[in-house]
């Protein structure tokens, strides 16, 4: 009787398939213990956001001590996760109460508080810096004014012959500066017989004009000449 021969199993190479499949599948299983790891765990972060005023119209927000604020947020990894990839926090709104006040400008203080701020799912706000905040309120109006042409050279120009379309313009801004301003100045514009359209120079980021810019036409004296 012939002896039976034993021969090695043959070693079967893995497919392409097959290897991308298990790769595939080890991330997985490492994204889910990584996942209940950090889930399990609380973690504090704290962001800096830019601070906004909402006031009721025809009232502004002239300055203020503190233009951001520090705030800090409390989860567990999996939500902090989960916070920052869907909707994280990006400003912080503070509406300003006008009860109470009796004239203006005012100076307010401000609280800030942790429950005014809502971040989307399961993160807490633990604490907010600075928590109070100073600002100054103030109405906002508007007036005419007239416009005045600034001459590179220095010179008035109520010593030349110069005429301006139009002559008054609407400016509307914090009744405090509105108020303040005796005439709007155009940007220096060289002064020489002709037509010309020069801008207005604004003297203020919170003032608005009715008009960017305003024609000007120089003439000179004619002098008469004895025979």
């Amino acid at each position: 009787m012939p002896s039976a021969s034993i021969h090695p199993a043959m070693k079967t190479e893995l497919t392409r398939v097959e290897k991308t499949s298990r790769v595939i599948l080890a991330l997985l299983v490492g994204t889910l213990i990584w996942g209940a790891a950090i889930d399990a765990e609380d973690f504090s972060v704290t962001v800096k956001l830019p601070l906004f005023f909402e006031t009721a119209d025809n009232y502004v927000v002239l300055e203020n001590n503190g233009d951001s604020v520090l705030v800090s947020l409390t989860g567990s990894g999996l939500e902090m996760l989960t916070h920052q990839i869907s909707s994280p926090l990006t400003r912080i709104d503070r509406n300003v109460q006008l009860r109470g006040i009796q004239s203006f400008p005012a100076y307010i203080n401000l609280r800030l508080s942790t429950s005014d701020i809502h971040p989307q799912g399961a993160i807490t706000v633990s604490r907010l810096m600075p928590d109070q905040i100073s600002c100054t309120l103030d109405t906002v109006i508007s007036r005419q004014v007239p416009v005045s042409v600034l001459s590179s050279d220095g010179i008035p120009s109520r010593f030349r012959l110069v005429s301006v379309d139009p002559k008054f313009i609407t400016v509307t801004g914090p009744s405090s500066i509105v108020l303040s301003m005796d005439s709007v100045t155009t940007e220096a514009v060289s002064i020489s017989s002709g037509h010309a359209t020069v801008s207005l120079a604004f003297s203020s980021e919170m003032v608005a004009y009715s008009e960017g810019s305003v024609r000007i036409r120089i003439d000179e004296p004619i002098v008469p000449v004895a025979d």
